[in-house]
């Protein structure tokens, strides 16, 4: 099993240990850089907004975002699988004949 790295990452003014894999780290580091750059754009766009209400709707909004990049990922690879499926039947018919 792979030793897991301690970091800290800082959103909305306060810090999150995590615990990551050392493959992961710099895309974590780069996860946290811009939730914190999003917090911080919407907390300038809505300054009477509570924090965690900041925080749920970017939580929110990412995920949407992460289940539709899932969706078109699904849809793309059961595009690429039929056309591979196309591309074996011509070869065998091409090379049945």
């Amino acid at each position: 099993m792979e030793e897991l790295l301690s970091i800290n990452i800082r959103i909305a003014g306060r810090n999150y240990p995590l615990s990551v894999l050392p493959e992961d780290e710099e895309t974590a580091r780069e996860a946290g850089r811009l939730v914190n750059e999003r917090f911080l754009g919407e907390k300038n766009k809505k300054k009477k907004r509570d924090d965690m209400d900041i925080l749920a709707v970017i939580a929110v909004m990412n995920t949407v975002r992460w289940l539709n990049a899932r969706s078109e990922k699904l849809a793309l690879q059961e595009k690429i699988a039929q056309r591979i499926t196309r591309l074996d039947e011509l070869m065998d018919s091409t090379l049945t004949t």
